[in-house]
């Protein structure tokens, strides 16, 4: 069975540590021992430790034994007393092990210095707390040697902190293969940088005037930004080295009283260019770490922000598809019912099971709406299309809407008024009143006696106008705590209501959306078994009562007006004439756009009401095609009939070239709307087809 990667790894790197430990203690030994057997610098210690650090425990033990035995055959060689040998083995695996024990708990389970913050704690937490403690054992059980034990103590003390906090660190670093640790230079370029420290390290400390050791911290920062932690690493294990040797056998060395203050300051200077450096590279290494997470969640993000595009642009198809595909039925559903109960020869009880069908339908379209209106919330698609309205008018719409829903519950309703509110002002009324009549039927919805009541305030606020509508019930009320569900989506204060009462659970998210989409505020307040009070607030611009008279609700008459219904579904070109020609229309019929371009080059239409989806030629490709003709035909107001009604339609369907837009299913009123704005329109050209721009206003 084969030898495993990671016992190769663990053995070379055992060896690799024994060696150097070997090596550094020979080179400190020999070079930097004191009278009184301590050297001046002292880095076998944090070699050992590192490789404690790094190792597992039962191969750390075998790296215990070969530095030991290499650190006595170095003692024995240079002819250190025999009785000290044990003593200076002892102190030295002691150390090493108690500095290994709380790096381990300082470091990451990979046993790596991460940042600046992990090697300051190494170094306040590890090397200065157990070369302190071994330094006294030290002088206590070496006192016998030339020096005193305090003297002992300070040697030990300042040449094993040392040591360690250059060899121990840079263990862990070379150790750290990240790519972070590794900056790619080129060969050439780690050379100069590794050739120019040692350069400074070598005439640093040569006879002169000049105080070039102040050059050492420079040379290690220049190394911290070009080749990071484990350049700063390996260049400091080098300026150690080099300086000491220049310390100790150089020109110096030969005036023995300057000697101890000459090794102090290259202890002091060593010490103070590798903290500099390492901290620069380690700031450097976290910036370079923060830049690459930065652009991984950038790409991420861009990823996630395509994906919900596609999302977004696939959940729009589908709400297109699904409204199209229901509306068409309920466009036949209302628009037969709706004109069933206008028929005066209808017995009473037939009428009222159709009207119970049409109302039926009506919900259903109502759930149909709250989807695709919270949706363009979501989007933030919603256009708000403000016009002169006083909003009393507004209120007083609603009541009237909501009111025989209310007096079939037996529930009074009422509006009550504030303030200016007969007053014009800009306002998009038929959001408003969406918002109204949204609060209103919540609150008859859930009174089961007594009243609902709409007060309306309005305050002149100099250049605008604060408009204030609250609608009051005596309901079953809302507990607290259950308020703040109240304005989520799919959401009711009790989950029995929507069972009970029915309901999307989009209304009250829809209110708020619409609110905030004006600036507005809403809010409620309530008490259970009082009834509930739900308020919000919007602000408008004050207008002038004849600013749009000619916006007021059109009142042609439609009777002898020509119309030409383009649709591909025979029961709603049969519906669309019914309704047409109760207005009073001249109704002809085309099953599709090309059909329909035919007909309009040949005869002369007051009005075109023309579907979308539609096979042969769609609605858009026949608008252009209309407008593409010469004379009268290409003149004739064209009206969007379409059970789509997505903003990115209805866009498209302007661009093409059409006046207006009604939405299936068909609402009598709004049709007739639609048709008598296009009639009394006393001169309108055409939009053109590529730009979309209007050259002239409806009259």
């Amino acid at each position: 069975m084969g030898i495993s990667r990671d016992l190769w790894r663990d053995t070379l790197l055992g060896l690799i540590l024994t060696v150097s430990f070997g090596a550094s203690a020979l080179f400190c030994v020999a070079l930097t021992r004191e009278s009184g057997g301590v050297a001046a610098l002292w880095l076998p210690s944090g070699l050992m430790a590192g490789g404690f650090v790094l190792l597992p425990l039962r191969r750390a033990v075998w790296l215990a034994v070969g530095c030991t035995l290499a650190g006595m055959g170095v003692n024995l060689a240079v002819g250190a007393p025999l009785d000290a040998l044990p003593l200076f083995a002892g102190l030295n695996l002691f150390e090493a092990m108690l500095a290994a024990l709380i790096v381990r708990r300082i470091c990451d389970r990979r046993r790596r210095i991460a940042d600046l913050a992990t090697l300051l704690r190494i170094a306040l937490f590890a090397i200065i707390p157990t070369t302190a403690l071994t330094a006294v054992l030290a002088g206590a059980l070496l006192g016998y040697l030339a020096q005193s034990a305090p003297q002992i103590v300070v040697g030990w003390f300042t040449a094993n902190a040392l040591g360690m906090a250059i060899s121990l660190p840079a263990v862990l670093l070379l150790a750290d293969r990240r790519e972070d640790q590794v900056p790619r230079r080129s060969h050439l370029e780690q050379v100069v940088i590794y050739g120019l420290v040692a350069l400074i390290s070598a005439v640093a400390y040569l006879p002169h005037s000049f105080p070039t050791p102040m050059l050492l911290t420079p040379a290690l920062v220049a190394a911290a930004f070009r080749l990071g932690p484990r350049g700063v690493a390996q260049s400091a294990l080098m300026m150690a080295i080099i300086a000491t040797t220049m310390v100790t056998l150089g020109p110096a060395h030969l005036d023995p009283l300057n000697q101890p203050l000459r090794i102090l300051n290259l202890q002091f200077i060593i010490a103070t260019a590798l903290f500099t450096s390492l901290s620069v590279a380690l700031i450097l290494s976290e910036q370079a770490r923060t830049r690459r997470l930065l652009a991984m969640r950038t790409r991420a993000a861009k990823r996630a922000q395509t994906r919900a595009q596609i999302a977004s642009a696939a959940k729009g198809e589908f709400l297109a598809t699904m409204s199209h595909e229901i509306r068409t039925p309920m466009n036949s559903i209302l628009g037969f019912t709706q004109t069933l109960i206008r028929r005066d020869d209808l017995p009473a009880e037939a009428r009222r099971q159709v009207e119970l069908v049409h109302r039926a339908g009506g919900s259903l379209l109502a759930v149909v709406n709250d989807i695709l209106d919270y949706s363009k919330l979501e989007a933030g698609e919603v256009e708000l299309a403000l016009q002169p309205q006083s909003p009393e008018t507004i209120a007083q719409d609603a009541i009237d809407i909501i009111a025989p829903s209310a007096e079939a519950c037996g529930l009074q309703i009422r509006l009550e008024t504030t303030g200016p509110v007969h007053d014009m002002v800009l306002i998009d009324e038929l959001r408003v009143r969406q918002i109204l009549l949204n609060l209103l039927s919540n609150a008859v919805k859930f009174t089961e006696a007594g009243e609902v009541r709409l007060q309306l305030s309005v305050r002149d606020q100099g250049c605008e106008m604060l408009l204030r509508f609250e609608v009051h019930d005596t309901g079953v009320g809302i507990p607290k705590a259950l308020m703040p569900r109240l304005f989520r989506r799919f959401s009711q204060a009790d989950s029995s209501a929507r069972r009970a009462f029915g309901g999307t659970g989009l209304g009250l998210a829809i209110c708020k959306g619409l609110v905030e989409a004006m600036g507005g505020v809403i809010g409620v307040r309530s008490r259970p078994g009082l009834g509930s009070t739900f308020w919000f607030e919007i602000s408008a611009e004050p207008a002038s009562v004849l600013t749009d008279v000619a916006d007021a609700a059109p009142s042609a008459d439609l009777g002898r007006v020509r119309v030409l219904l383009v649709d591909d579904h025979p029961m709603n070109r049969d519906l669309g004439a019914t309704v047409l020609k109760l207005l009073g229309c001249e109704v002809s019929l085309a099953c599709d756009g090309a059909e329909a371009v035919d007909l309009a080059a040949a005869t002369a239409f007051d009005a075109i009401l023309m579907d979308i989806h539609m096979p042969v030629m769609d609605g858009v490709e026949a608008t252009r095609a209309i407008r593409a003709l010469e004379g009268p035909a290409a003149m004739a107001p064209i009206i969007a009939m379409s059970a789509d009604v997505m903003p990115e339609m209805v866009e498209r369907c302007r661009r093409a070239g059409m006046n207006d837009a009604v939405g299936k299913p068909i609402q009598i009123e709004a049709l007739h709307a639609a048709l008598a704005r296009c009639i009394e329109a006393a001169t309108v050209e055409v939009a053109d087809p590529e730009t979309g721009d209007l050259d002239a206003a409806v009259a």
